[in-house]
């Protein structure tokens, strides 16, 4: 019996040896666990008092903790610091590992030692699809007043009750601005008592209205006829080659009440996109050129001067001007439109009450020696009533005792609907030279208006702040975006716009208003418009660079922007779009985002690792070469974004180590050697009794 169960005693220590010695020799191999012999004891169970039959091997266990972390410099070494195996995959069957030594193979795939792909979530691109639908949850004023259609003009919300603007997508891929325009335009006192709207539409700038029909309420039921309920928007409107964008207007939850409201306002169709999925694939890098993506969107963060005056209506106007003496001087009455009553005119842009810009031309004429007769007209249209005065010079300077000052521009020699401008002009730089020639140096409107609707953005006078960004076509051909602030009133600015080498002056896009703390309130475009689902928007449609690129809308996000007591500043600026960029390098951060970066200094994530956990670890069975297979022992994988959850987090550009330590090793080793000893010293003394036995006679 004893040899029996010495014989179970080397067994078990022979078995021993040969874990702790597989631990040895796998010291330093990347995320090797290590392992420990589990034995139990043998019993005669058939025995009353249960004696003992020796010692067996109950199982092999491996122990999951951590190994050190040795950082490598390798861009696609990964270590796993928690619970998580990563995910391999050879093509027939998954394995789960700790070694994170991977790289890319030829093909750009993500691949371990065994070229086993590894496994994450993949990107999924989506081309652009075309806008079909409009779903227009309105209610409509029914107390509003009625508009003639005869009258309809989109720049004017006088002659419409309601405005709407939604992005739409053509084919190509490209964002317009769908504006939808409703005039009430007749009520029926029935019975049934009815109302009639008219429908029209606009896309981006483009200066044709597209007639959207009739709406017709039945007062009482709210029920609705329209006609038609599909808009066809040409290649030609569209103006990016597109083919035609044909809409449903889906009116159902269209509806007539009281105030107007938009309850829901949407539109289908998208842009071209490139999103993470939850789709577990094998990872690859694409090294193709990244194309360029046109700008839509910019974020202006800006503080603009609380203290900054408002600026007023035009009232000095400053003349340097050299009068020839020598002219021969004219009896005839002035007429503005015969140059042979006069000899000098000059021109300047001045602005009244509303902020409208004029120009206003001052006329020069020799009437008699060193004499000099002004006469004014306003857009070369209105003659001021009577003459401006006269000049004498004495030694070549002027004598302004008889000018006639201020000058006054009736409303209705304005014509735009101000009060009265009045204007002194300064002729105090006047001089009378010899010669027939007359020249002007400058004429200065010192104290330019609140609000003109176009402003020379190369005289700085014309605006309080300015500031400037690239932007991108969709060609990927970068142009400055110039963005001029100007206060017109106590917490509000009119903004301007103009593109470097495409247009020539400033034109008015929109006014921002902030309340009491600086805080911007809304933002208003030329229309009167405010986007009711976020307010501090501002959109450019129809942008064209007449570069074969296609015409593009840019949404200007005021979100950032502040009106404090201190100096207008640029805070932070931002859009997004880029031109095209070649594929630069590759790197992985500690999400597992594998992240191409490009000659544009754009990114792209080309995928994301997936760690996987399992209930019961110990179930893993292991398969050699650091990897393990999953088991009905250790239930399914769960899979997931490292961090999250119970999953451990990645270490880039590093290695788990083998969590083996030779010193606890060879404290084992000298252990199992010890029952190894022990049990075949048994075996001997075992044997010396049995050979005394024998000897016996």
């Amino acid at each position: 019996m004893s040899l029996n169960i010495a014989l179970t005693g080397i067994n078990a220590a022979n078995t021993d040896l040969g874990v702790v010695s597989d631990n040895i020799a796998n010291a330093n191999t990347t995320g090797f666990k290590r392992a420990r012999a589990e034995f139990g004891d043998l019993v005669d169970s058939m025995s009353a008092q249960g004696g003992g039959l020796g010692v067996r091997l109950q199982r092999i266990t491996q122990t999951f903790q951590q190994g050190s972390i040795e950082g490598t410099n390798n861009t696609f070494d990964m270590a796993i610091v928690g619970n998580g195996f990563f995910q391999v995959n050879d093509g027939a069957e998954v394995f789960y590992t700790r070694a994170g030594s991977f790289r890319a193979d030829t093909q750009g795939y993500i691949v371990n030692n065994l070229l086993q792909n590894v496994q994450g979530y993949t990107v999924q691109v989506s081309e652009p699809t075309a806008s079909s639908e409009v779903a227009l949850g309105l209610t409509m004023d029914g107390n509003g007043l009625i508009n003639s259609p005869l009258n309809f003009n989109a720049s004017d919300p006088l002659t419409y009750n309601h405005s709407t603007a939604i992005t739409v997508y053509d084919s190509r891929g490209f964002a317009h601005t769908l504006r939808s325009y409703f005039l009430k335009t007749t009520e029926n006192a029935g019975p049934p008592a009815t109302t009639d709207w008219q429908i029209y539409h606009k896309v981006d700038d483009n200066p044709s209205i597209i007639d959207g029909g009739t709406v017709n309420f039945d007062d009482a039921s709210g029920e609705i006829t329209a006609t038609p309920t599909f808009l066809s928007i040409t290649g030609v409107d569209l103006g990016t080659g597109a083919d035609t964008m044909t809409l449903n207007l889906n009116y159902d939850d269209l509806k007539q009440g009281s105030a107007f409201s938009i309850v829901s306002f949407t539109a289908n169709g998208s842009l071209r996109s490139r999103e993470i999925t939850s789709i577990v694939d094998d990872l690859r890098v694409d090294s193709s050129t990244m194309q360029p993506k046109m700008t839509g969107t910019v974020d202006l963060g800006v503080n603009l001067n609380a203290s900054k005056d408002a600026p007023i209506p035009t009232a000095i106007v400053q003349y340097t001007v050299s009068l020839g003496g020598g002219s021969t001087s004219i009896a005839a009455p002035f007429d503005p439109t015969d140059t042979t009553t006069y000899h000098h005119v000059n021109s300047q842009q001045i602005y009244d009450s509303l902020g409208v810009n004029h120009s206003l031309q001052t006329y020069f004429t020799k009437t008699g020696a060193n004499t000099w007769a002004v006469h004014y007209t306003v857009n070369n249209l209105y003659p001021v009533e009577g003459d401006g005065g006269t000049i004498t010079f004495t030694n070549g300077r002027p004598d302004l005792t008889a000018v006639n000052t201020p000058i006054t521009f009736a409303t209705a020699e304005l014509g735009s609907g101000s009060t009265a401008l009045s204007i002194a002009p300064d002729f105090s730089r006047l001089l009378e030279i010899s010669g027939t020639v007359s020249e002007t140096s400058s004429v200065i409107a010192t104290t330019p208006s609140a609000n003109p609707s176009a402003i020379d953005a190369t005289d700085i006078r014309n605006y309080d702040f300015p500031t400037a960004l690239s932007i991108y076509d969709s060609l990927g051909i970068d142009h400055t975006l110039n963005i001029y602030f100007r206060k017109i009133a106590d917490n509000t600015w009119s903004i301007y716009r103009q593109f470097t080498g495409v247009e020539s002056i400033a034109q008015r896009i929109g006014a921002i208003t902030f309340d009491s703390r600086g805080i911007p309130v809304k933002v208003i475009d030329e229309t009167g418009y405010t986007d009711p689902d976020d307010e501090l928007i501002l959109r450019m449609p129809s942008v064209s660079f007449g570069n074969g690129a296609g015409r593009q809308n840019i949404t200007l996000n005021f979100g950032d922007t502040t009106q404090f007591d201190s100096e207008s500043i640029t805070n932070s600026l931002g859009q997004d779009g880029y031109t095209m960029g070649q594929f630069s390098k590759v790197e992985a951060d500690s999400q597992g985002n594998i992240i191409a970066s490009y000659s544009n200094q754009q990114t792209q994530i080309m995928g994301q690792v997936v760690l996987a956990s399992f209930a019961n670890i110990q179930g893993l069975k292991r398969q050699g070469d650091n990897n393990w297979i999953a088991t009905n022992e250790s239930g399914l994988a769960i899979i997931g974004e490292p961090g999250k959850g119970l999953l451990g987090k990645i270490v880039v550009e590093s290695l788990e180590g083998s969590n083996v330590e030779l010193t606890r090793e060879l404290v084992d080793m000298i252990t199992a050697q010890r029952s190894f000893q022990a049990n075949a010293q048994v075996i001997n003394t075992t044997g010396t009794l049995y050979q005394a036995i024998l000897n016996i006679r």
